[in-house]
């Protein structure tokens, strides 16, 4: 049920992607003007995180998904209905603010019942709903917009979120689980600050915050380009980005395969390389046929990383499991929220080779320095353990 909910968050998340030239031309601003969008989602979903952790840790984490997702519908629904770039950033602000309880209580919640042994295994069962969202936000959503508008579009995954709120709801409403007794001391704000008192977790929280500000901001504007660099439509850049989604289901599918084989750090180290390598040559094709592999292959090198960034945030406050995966997205989406609006920026001013040339050398530095932190190498000895 868990994994139905969080396809519902991501397909709202990701349907923008693609959406972007339209929007831009439906309101008369450029690409870098329209990611705001991407802004007006992240940035509301990384302040507004934080109050969830804490209230899911105290009343039940399956309670405040249920409520969250109730007016994520609505708020969805109301996006269809902007007339002004204005009121479209609105209410996406809002959609932003009540989708940001659902993924992150889930891995909190899943964190709460599985050991740290078979945790990264069973996280990445769970964003199989995750990544299957992505694929269906990204893809069908340009096919959609094209064919019946972008207004439309909205409408339907309103009316989607309301119905996977519905079946979440009759799935779990049996499930009877006290509220977690959190044992961590200073109240909430203690809680939060006690994430960064340890190396660990500074270090788990600057790896998440550069992952979401050159990764996820990078890959907010492939839709972007490969409509005007290649020429494709709509349709043609949506299917091509659902590649993405189809290499991190590749993944959840092999995970048990690369835990055995590779482990953690190495997956880290080869995650970023896989990154460096598609995102250069994304902006260096000669034909746009051949992008399809890539962006299987950069969906993969993803969840190499991400994969192993949220088990380790999952065992950073035990006894507040909760407070810790939102601290964690928060910071995430707030990388998001600054990686997208400053490669707006760049794309404008420099274009998309220069601006992907950057991203891809620093995502290499980043896995890179991460495979050898300390934290990563507890976790592989914890997890032996």
């Amino acid at each position: 049920m868990l994994s139905v909910a969080g396809f519902a968050a991501v397909v709202v998340m990701r349907m923008i992607d693609p959406l972007l030239p339209v929007l831009a031309a439906e309101f008369s601003v450029s690409i870098g003007r329209a990611s705001l969008i991407i802004a007006a989602y992240s940035l509301p979903y990384g302040l507004c995180v934080l109050l969830y952790g804490p209230l899911g840790d105290r009343i039940g984490k399956l309670r405040v998904i249920l409520v969250a997702m109730g007016l994520s519908a609505l708020f969805i629904t109301l996006c269809g209905f902007s007339r002004t770039l204005d009121g479209l950033l609105l209410w996406r602000f809002l959609t932003g603010a009540c989708g940001a309880a659902i993924v992150p209580l889930s891995l909190a919640f899943i964190g709460d019942h599985v050991p740290l042994q078979e945790r990264q295994s069973a996280l990445a069962r769970y964003i199989s709903g995750v990544v299957l969202g992505q694929i269906v936000g990204s893809g069908i959503g340009g096919v959609w917009a094209d064919q019946l508008g972008w207004r439309s579009l909205f409408w339907a995954y309103g009316g989607l979120t309301a119905l996977v709120t519905f079946i979440v709801w009759m799935g779990t409403r049996r499930i009877a689980l006290p509220p977690q007794q959190v044992s961590a001391p200073g109240g909430a704000f203690g809680r939060y600050r006690t994430v960064f008192v340890t190396r660990k977790g500074r270090e788990v929280m600057l790896a998440v915050f550069l992952e979401g500000m050159l990764l996820f901001g990078g890959t907010a504007f492939l839709g972007a380009l490969l409509n005007e660099s290649y020429g494709l439509n709509l349709t043609g850049a949506g299917l091509m980005l659902m590649c993405v989604g189809l290499g991190s289901l590749w993944y959840t599918l092999s995970v048990r395969w690369l835990i055995r084989h590779l482990g953690p750090r190495r997956m880290i180290a080869l995650g970023g390389l896989l990154m460096t390598v598609t995102f250069l040559a994304l902006v260096s094709l000669q034909a746009w046929q051949a992008a399809a592999p890539l962006l299987v292959l950069l969906g993969l090198a993803i969840y190499l990383m991400h994969n192993t960034l949220q088990t380790l945030a999952t065992e950073l406050i035990p006894e507040a499991r909760g407070t810790a995966v939102s601290m964690m997205a928060f910071v995430l989406f707030a990388g998001q929220a600054i990686g997208a609006w400053g490669l707006g920026i760049a794309i404008d001013h420099f274009g998309y080779g220069p601006s992907y040339v950057v991203i891809g050398l620093a995502l290499l530095a980043l896995g890179a320095w991460l495979q050898g932190t300390r934290v990563v190498k507890g976790h592989v000895a914890g997890a032996r353990t």
